[in-house]
């Protein structure tokens, strides 16, 4: 009718009826031009998301390695690589959601595209498409996967911040790097699904187009026949210009696209595909892809290819190795997707997008690898070790079988670490592992658990055997000698033997006797072996000892810990308030456990240092929140623990206290074993001369215990000696005590010290240290400890 009514409209002259035919031409002829111009320019675009969907996956890809590598060494420069890399999904991310927004901001959107690298050419068609064909099928799909992205890349960045605060922190825990380096691979897993995902639909969608794109020159051709010779014109023209435009970005794809056809030949290659497989264009065009499969894995995607070729499979992704021209193998992630020859609907096209994961699958066997195994030794790490002693357990249990584990301390290593530097202590490390992996037998299992910790589980070896291997292995070490840099350092080390059988209960418990048993070889004088047996009473005590360490950490975790104090009483002056606090612990049941119990315990398990820590704030919070009371105290008398010097920032954590509390110096006396102050000379030091110059005193406990020489106190600002309670106890009447505590008063009240006169319980003593001139005396005859709080409220 349309055509009739442009006759009419002509119909009263030639000129005007050539007028309306050409009109007509022209009309549609622009309609066809523009329709085939649009459906080439989502042509283009589908090509465009797809090379900049490998640029997205290359800098996932690299952005994960680069973490990784971060993770592994915390080098910066891995680090700021993988920042950089970065940016491209984070900026495709910021781009998506620019245009997502309820008013679009392209000029955001284009801005971000560009800093994802995609190509400028390319930005504008790829917000065209996003713009009005993002909710068409399989572009919604695309979209959606697009989407799904966005929580992992975050994490990405979570991940880089959270390593990078890890290891500038003063103590970076292993545990949580390999923690994180856990999350980075299951992140990098999801990010690579739902980028074949992407792909997929993307693949999809470019085979819907080129179907449209045929379905529609088929409708213009029969409308359009009176016009054929200036429509064929035209197409040729915009098909020409369509081949160009998808020719150029076909070829500048970063992933290889082929099409084949249902024999495996190549019909098209870009130069991507071909930089991968390492032939030119046309040597790969005489090739047939199931001749470049790896041997191994030509099995590899076979279902996926005959449902396919049925018909029942619209596309697939696979990975598989291929061989290359130089023989080298790729491992390559492809996928496919099928269609019918428009010339011959019988015969199947098949485009093939392929993507080199070589550095990704080498990234995620090294994850895994690394997962499971010690970096610094390349040993079986603790998790693995435990894991595989699991697995022995159970074969104990199953097949009545037996097996050993030994747990292995290496003797002095702390001095070399400490004396010659990490490096040198890894350099050990490294060289013992390899000269005990050198003296096993196939099949046993050497781990490094921790520290100069190891772990060895021997197969199917009765406890006798396991003790005369330790012995060998032990012997091997004694006898050894290490070389670093002209340097020279000896072996040595401590072995507990532990049999595996059917009556062991778990892995924690076999783990926790053996780990007693290297305990006792040590205390037993070290660089020996020492096999655990069920009546061994030394060990027994041993475990007792050491499940005080999970009670401990369970009442300070549910802060079932109190305090006591105890007057010092001035011997001059009665009305002086001075008092030493004293830690306290309940147990599940809120029953108080004997201070004998929990303290050796957490001394030898080092906890000790945690229990000081809880004490001392809680002290100064106390003594803050009881002005009155802080006005009138002389000083209060904190003890502690000769671990706390292990740890560099314990001065620090102090000095904060102090600031934090507001808490006066002076009103503060640090009570310090002779023993601990011997072993810890240095650190001790360091301690007394910072806190001391704030107005802190300090305290010598337990002083002539140890039998030490006076000498050292002259360069110590110890401001009290605190007696020894065993000199002080039978002072009236053994002359031996009396002696060994008027001599130690002479001596220290001549340097300058002033005296506490431990364990006083009766008058009689009493009376004699104030007649020696003692300065102060604390014990039962002057004052049972009682409760903290209600000393400090009763003012």
């Amino acid at each position: 009718m349309a055509w009739r009514r442009l006759k009419r409209a002509a119909g009263s002259s030639p000129g005007m009826r050539y007028l309306g035919l050409v009109s007509g031409l022209l009309v549609v002829a622009v309609v066809a031009a523009s329709f085939t111009v649009a459906v080439v320019q989502l042509q283009s675009s589908v090509a465009a998301y797809l090379a900049a969907n490998g640029v997205w996956s290359r800098g996932q890809a690299e952005t994960v390695r680069y973490l990784d590598r971060y993770a592994e060494t915390g080098e910066p420069q891995a680090l700021a690589q993988a920042r950089n890399w970065y940016t491209i999904p984070l900026s495709d991310l910021r781009a998506r959601r620019a245009m997502e927004l309820e008013s679009p901001d392209y000029d955001v959107a284009r801005e971000q595209l560009r800093r994802g690298r995609v190509h400028p050419e390319d930005i504008p068609l790829m917000i065209t498409l996003f713009r009005f064909v993002s909710d068409a099928p399989y572009f919604r799909e695309a979209v959606q996967a697009w989407r799904e992205t966005d929580p992992y890349i975050l994490e990405l960045g979570r991940i880089a911040d959270q390593l990078e605060a890890e290891w500038t922190s003063d103590d970076p825990s292993r545990q949580r790097i390999d923690e994180l380096r856990g999350q980075l691979e299951h992140h990098s897993r999801e990010l690579i699904t739902l980028a074949t995902a992407f792909r997929g639909a993307m693949v999809k969608a470019a085979h819907t187009l080129t179907w449209l794109l045929s379905v529609v020159g088929i409708g213009f051709f029969l409308i359009l026949g009176g016009f054929a010779t200036i429509l064929m014109l035209r197409l040729t023209r915009a098909i020409r210009h369509s081949e160009q435009k998808f020719r150029a970005t076909f070829e500048q794809a970063a992933v290889g696209i082929a099409q084949g056809d249902s024999q495996g030949r190549f019909l098209e290659a870009n130069q991507a595909l071909c930089n991968i497989l390492g032939y030119s264009r046309e040597e790969l065009l005489q090739l047939r892809y199931p001749h470049l499969i790896h041997p191994e894995d030509r099995w590899v995607g076979r279902p996926e290819r005959r449902a396919a070729a049925a018909g029942e499979l619209d596309s697939y992704t696979i990975e598989q190795r291929l061989i290359r021209s130089d023989g080298e193998t790729v491992w390559v992630k492809l996928t496919v997707s099928g269609f019918r020859d428009q010339t011959n609907p019988s015969e199947m096209r098949y485009i093939g997008i392929l993507e080199d994961v070589s550095e990704s699958r080498r990234l995620s066997e090294e994850l895994s690898h690394q997962a499971t195994h010690d970096e610094l030794t390349g040993l079986l790490n603790r998790r693995a070790f435990e894991r595989h002693l699991g697995d022995y357990l159970r074969r104990a249990h199953s097949e009545n079988s037996v097996h050993a584990l030994c747990f292995i301390d290496l003797d002095q290593f702390k001095i070399v670490n400490d004396t010659q530097g990490h490096e040198v202590g890894d350099q050990l490390l490294r060289q013992v592992a390899d000269h005990l992996s050198g003296h096993l037998r196939k099949g046993d299992l050497l781990a490094r658990l921790g520290g100069d910790e190891f772990g060895l589980i021997l197969d199917r070896c009765d406890p006798q055997s396991a003790v005369m291997v330790a012995e060998k292995l032990r012997r091997a070490l004694d006898e050894a000698t290490f070389e670093w840099q002209g340097h020279s350092f000896s072996g040595g080390c401590s072995i507990g033997v532990v049999p595996i059988t059917s009556a062991a209960a778990d892995t924690v418990e076999l783990l926790r006797a053996a780990d007693a048993a290297c305990h006792l070889a040590k205390e037993q004088g070290r660089n020996r072996v020492h096999l655990a047996a069920d009546d061994d009473t030394e060990l027994s005590e041993r475990r007792e000892q050491m499940e005080w360490v999970g009670r401990i950490r369970s009442a300070l975790e549910q802060d079932r810990f109190y305090m006591d104090a105890q007057f010092i009483a001035s011997l001059a002056d009665p009305t002086r308030v001075r008092y030493e606090v004293l830690v306290r612990m309940l147990d599940e049941d809120g029953n108080r456990v004997p201070p004998g119990t929990f303290l050796p315990a957490s001394e030898r398990f080092g906890l000790a240092h945690q229990i000081d820590r809880w004490v001392l704030e809680h002290v100064c919070q106390q003594l803050q929140a009881h002005p009155e009371h802080l006005a009138e105290l002389e000083a209060c008398h904190v003890n502690v623990s000769g671990r706390s010097f292990d740890h560099e920032d314990f001065i620090d954590f102090v000095v904060g206290l102090l600031e934090r509390y507001r808490v006066p110096p002076e009103k503060l006396c640090f009570e310090i074993t002779e023993t601990a102050a011997i072993r810890h000379l240095a650190d001790v030091h360091a301690f007394m001369k910072r806190l001391g110059a704030l107005g802190c005193t300090f305290a010598l406990d337990d002083f002539g215990s140890g039998l030490s020489s006076f000498g050292y106190l002259r360069d110590m600002p110890v401001d009290l000696l605190k007696i020894d309670g065993s000199f002080v106890r039978n002072i009236a009447h053994d002359e031996t005590d009396r002696a060994m505590v008027r001599a130690i008063n002479d001596i220290g009240q001549t340097l300058g010290k002033t005296i506490v006169a431990e364990f006083v319980e009766d008058d009689d003593a009493l009376n004699m240290l104030r007649e020696m001139g003692v300065d102060y005396g604390q014990g039962f005859g002057i004052h049972r400890p009682s409760s903290f709080l209600e000393l400090i409220s009763s003012d």
